[in-house]
This record gives structure tokens, sequence and C-alpha cells, in this order.
């Protein structure tokens, strides 16, 4: 664990030095968005296996709606996809840094006793997943917060490029 909190650390670091050197992307303009992030528990299941990694990727058009591809460790330990897409939203005009992000795309990894995870789901691993999310964003380095239903929280970092 602390070695996963010391590379979140590094990361975190070498994105800000990143946007300082980096200009703006201009608002009317589509780009892609890169993400990494750890998973924390906030209830006591015995079945979790620990943070896993998460890396994923996005295209985000000028109109805030956006695609991506997540991959990663779920809770169970289990090698996860998620193909998504979603809409990005600024509801406080004071504050325009501050987001929120919904996504609904097709999850696949969640298998044997966990599959009952994903709330619609079909063969051995599949499902859909819809994905809440409020953030903040100065330049072009991004801070997450995903509400994974009532089970925990996920902490990414991003870069957008």
């Amino acid at each position: 664990m602390l070695q996963l909190v010391f590379f979140l650390m590094l990361l975190l670091a070498g994105c800000g030095a990143l946007a300082e050197q980096a200009s703006k992307t201009r608002a009317n303009e589509s780009h892609w968005y890169l993400q990494a992030g750890a998973y924390v528990h906030l209830d006591h299941n015995d079945d979790y296996s620990g943070a896993p990694l998460l890396a994923s990727i996005e295209h985000h058009r000028a109109n805030n709606w956006f695609g991506g591809l997540s991959a990663f460790n779920n809770s169970y330990g289990q090698f996860t996809q998620y193909l998504y897409l979603g809409k990005k939203l600024h509801p406080w005009n004071s504050h325009p840094e501050v987001r929120i992000k919904l996504s609904a795309g097709v999850a696949h990894g969640y298998r044997g006793e966990h599959h009952d995870t994903l709330p619609i789901r079909w063969g051995g691993s599949w499902g859909l997943a819809v994905v809440p999310a409020i953030g903040y964003q100065k330049d072009r380095v991004g801070y997450d917060v995903v509400i994974l239903k009532a089970s925990g929280l996920l902490f990414l970092v991003g870069y957008e490029f």
C-alpha cells in the first residue's frame, strides 16, 4: 500500500509540472485525456483484494461529450475493461473548473460470484455500468472522485493533451 501511495504522489507531482509548462487547451477544441488512479474502499468487505491501479484514456469533444476505455483490476482482483460514452457538465458558472462526469458503457471482467456486482449482466463476465464522478481541472491537470455504488470511491488524476 505504501508503494501505491508513493506512486500516486509521483504521478501528481509529474502532472503538476507538465501543467505549468503546457498552455491551456481552448474550450472549443477536442482533446485526449489520460487518467490513472487507485481504488479506496469505504466498507470492510473481506472479499475485496486491495487497491488496484487503473488506467484510462478518453477522447473529449468540444460539445462536452466523451468516450473512453479503462483497464483495471476490479475490487475482487479480476482484470476488467470498461468501454464507455459520457457527458461532462459544468453546473456552476462561478466555478467552471468544477465538473460532473457521467459515463455509461459495457464492462467485462466481473466473473464468478462477483458477476452480480453489475446491475445488468449477461454471459459469464459482461454487463452494463453507469459511473458518476465529480472533479476539478486546473489547466491540463484534472482530479476526479468516482462514486462506485455504496462500496467505495475511486480517486483519479488525469492529464489533458
